[in-house]
């Protein structure tokens, strides 16, 4: 109705500031038209669960004239209100549209695979005669979480110190590769202690990850004669499980036998001394008797 207006109205006329006033109230109009109420797109989702797209807007009083959704540029699903049938998905490989679940702000998309994965964009039309748009696009990641806790191979129940603690973490396969870490007693592990091996993949596109653990025990990674060594997979925010190896100090005997010897040593040492004593006494009292 604002625009009309200024279509007609006699520029040439002496009405100027009229005119500015009202190209002013426009703009102010136009600013205050829609807005969005909220956007969604899950950054991750699983393979194989449903995922809900959410596009809600206020027009602020302005007719909807089309809500429209794109997947790398093609529309998948449109919502038209004077049209029929109001709702329209359209085939594109990897999205399958759950119509019924589906409206004018919210999109389901059913049993997502891999392919689903990328970026979704929203684009809201109003009616004429403004024809304003919104339009707001986010990233969809879809992964295939492991199937069950790492493994790890490797490690002995009893060190001495100065053996060497050689351990294997394994991930099951997954999309993407599970990221590992090495934990000695609740301390993240030293990089130079870890020994890296690059993801490997089968013939589905799954990876599995591998992280190695190896140090020469010291006296310092052990708390109260114990080390724990603990493995955590994590696909961050949706999967993440550990597994937990402990082990022993064993002391060596050697400086144990040889305290002993010198205990003995000494304690053998006192009663020879005693025993020269008594003799000694026991010969000046028969020189004296004599």
């Amino acid at each position: 109705e604002c625009l009309g207006r200024l279509w007609k109205m006699d520029t040439s006329s002496a009405s100027t500031r009229y005119l500015l006033v009202l190209v002013f109230c426009c703009l102010a109009h136009q600013g205050a038209a829609m807005k969005w109420v909220r956007f969604s797109v899950p950054s991750w989702t699983s393979r194989g669960e449903d995922a809900v797209l959410t596009c809600q807007f206020d027009l602020e009083g302005e007719r909807l004239y089309s809500v429209k959704w794109y997947k790398a540029g093609r529309e998948f699903y449109r919502y038209v209100p004077g049209e029929w049938p109001r709702q329209q998905a359209f085939p594109q490989h990897g999205i399958s549209v759950d119509v019924s679940q589906s409206d004018h702000q919210t999109v389901r998309l059913q049993r997502v695979s891999l392919e689903a994965g990328g970026r979704y964009k929203c684009e809201v039309l109003t009616e004429a005669p403004l024809f304003r748009t919104l339009v707001k696009s986010a990233a969809m990641n879809v992964v295939e979480l492991p199937r069950g806790s790492p493994q790890v191979t490797g490690g002995e129940t009893e060190y001495r110190l100065g053996d060497l603690v050689n351990l294997t973490c394994t991930a099951p396969r997954s999309i993407p590769p599970a990221t590992l870490t090495w934990y000695i007693n609740d301390q993240q592990a030293p990089q130079d202690y870890l020994a890296q091996y690059p993801p490997t993949s089968d013939n589905s596109g799954r990876f599995e990850s591998r992280l190695g653990l190896q140090f020469r025990a010291e006296r310092w990674h052990f708390v109260e004669d114990h080390v724990r060594l603990r493995c955590t997979a994590s696909i961050h925010p949706l999967y993440l499980e550990e597994v937990h190896h402990s082990g022993v100090v064993v002391h060596p005997l050697v400086p144990a036998l040889l305290e002993d010897q010198t205990a003995g040593v000494a304690a053998g040492g006192s009663v020879r001394q005693m025993t020269v004593l008594v003799a000694a006494h026991t010969l000046l009292l028969l020189l004296l008797v004599l």
